[in-house]
């Protein structure tokens, strides 16, 4: 998460990739660093959150993530003039 915060900081659109057993991590960060409604993707169980997949797992993952990576990608972010 906070990689994709400094990316959006440096100028450089992101979108961050968090699983959701780490969500209240990301959503803790989102807030220390005063952007509380920047959004991200989530990884879902089954799958587990330390990201050992088969390439099966991570084909499946990339086939769901990509249309929403490309939505946040693509959209303004909240509190922007854009």
């Amino acid at each position: 998460m906070r990689d994709s915060l400094e990316m959006e900081w440096a100028g450089i659109p992101s979108v961050a990739i968090v699983h959701e057993a780490l969500a209240g991590s990301a959503n803790s960060m989102r807030v220390i660093s005063k952007m509380p409604d920047y959004p991200f993707v989530e990884v879902r169980f089954p799958l587990p959150p330390v990201g050992v997949w088969t390439p099966d797992q991570i084909d499946a993952l990339c086939d769901e993530l990509m249309p929403k990576i490309v939505d946040q990608l693509t959209k303004p972010l909240p509190g922007s003039s854009a």
